[in-house]
């Protein structure tokens, strides 16, 4: 090769080297690199929110509204027990009856004598004091005989019967009566549901027999029991046919007033990192995980509060998602 050539390629290869060094320290603008996102999809539901009443359970028993002792108010023999044990009694229907005695033949002459002063009171032949000294041994005659008629104070079953030929002294007992219907139901509810109960809400009654009542409640106590911490909780329950005996045992379900709830399948929810409960749902493709109250748990689901009337809750893909990704929904 000429020494021309070799002088043309020296300075292309001069230039060459200049070029590239002048490449590698020159600055430049870095290159932003985007990944490619992709939305996820997400099954959602359109939960709207219902009108829920808490039902609120408790152990409670069927309790006579009136079950007293009837008491001889004399004392005398009985001569005549007019019902057995277990039988319906009237108001009113004599129990007892007990030998009048004496008290039959001083309430005739007792009447006697007020119906004359009476007359004689007319006429001005008495004074005013002899007429009502006549009308207070009458009346007392009169009070006298009718204790030897020992009657039913109100309508009710009997039971403890004294027996015919018996001395009954007085303030001994001719018989015991219970009233079955209407019948109370009592039960006693804990410090943390107590604010949730009161007079006149729906309760059912379920009696360990099996059967099924509506009632409501009538009763709620202001004061708690010293050793249970538990107040008590009224029913009443319509005994009409006086099926249901005093003493039966059974579960009294309280239904609190209605609040605005959303029912939501258990797979749906979340746990936060501080063990609250939350839900996802999607406003405007986007994700808001939101917090919310359980009311009741359910093997299905669960009813909660906390969320909007009509809310677009994710039931599926949830776990795959966070708050403000945007997704795409495919609704349920």
């Amino acid at each position: 090769m000429n020494k021309k050539n070799l002088r043309a390629s020296a300075a292309i290869l001069i230039i060459t080297v200049i070029w590239m060094i002048s490449g590698y320290f020159a600055q430049s603008e870095p290159v932003e690199y985007k990944a490619t996102t992709e939305k996820e999809s997400v099954l959602v539901s359109v939960s709207e929110a219902k009108d829920f009443r808490l039902p609120i359970t408790v152990k409670a028993e069927s309790q006579a509204f009136s079950k007293v002792d009837i008491k001889s108010q004399t004392s005398e023999k009985i001569i005549n027990v007019a019902y057995l044990d277990g039988d319906f009694v009237k108001e009113g229907s004599v129990i007892c009856e007990l030998d009048s005695g004496q008290r039959q033949a001083n309430f005739k002459k007792s009447e006697i004598d007020y119906d004359s002063s009476v007359e004689l009171n007319k006429k001005g032949l008495i004074s005013e004091s002899a007429l009502v000294t006549a009308e207070t041994v009458y009346e007392t005659a009169r009070i006298e005989l009718a204790r030897t008629k020992i009657k039913a104070p109100f309508d009710g079953f009997v039971e403890n019967l004294a027996k015919k030929g018996q001395l009954l002294q007085n303030g001994q007992v001719c018989a015991s009566i219970i009233s079955l219907s209407p019948l109370k139901i009592v039960g006693n509810v804990s410090e943390v549901t107590v604010a949730m109960i009161k007079p006149g809400q729906i309760a059912e009654i379920e009696f360990i027999s099996g059967e099924k009542f509506n009632t409501e409640v009538s009763f709620i106590s202001s004061a708690a029991d010293i050793r249970t911490r538990t107040f008590k909780v009224e029913a009443v329950l319509m005994n009409k046919n006086l099926g249901i005996k005093d003493g039966l045992t059974g579960e009294l379900i309280i239904y609190t007033d209605p609040v605005k709830a959303h029912f939501v399948p258990t797979s749906a929810f979340l746990l936060g990192d501080e063990g609250n409960v939350a839900l996802a749902t999607v406003v405007d493709n986007k994700v808001e995980v939101v917090d919310v109250n359980i009311l009741i748990d359910t093997v299905q689901g669960a009813w909660v509060t906390g969320i909007p009337q009509q809310t677009n809750i994710i039931v599926g893909g949830q776990g795959f998602v966070k708050e403000g990704d945007e997704v795409i929904s495919k609704f349920k």
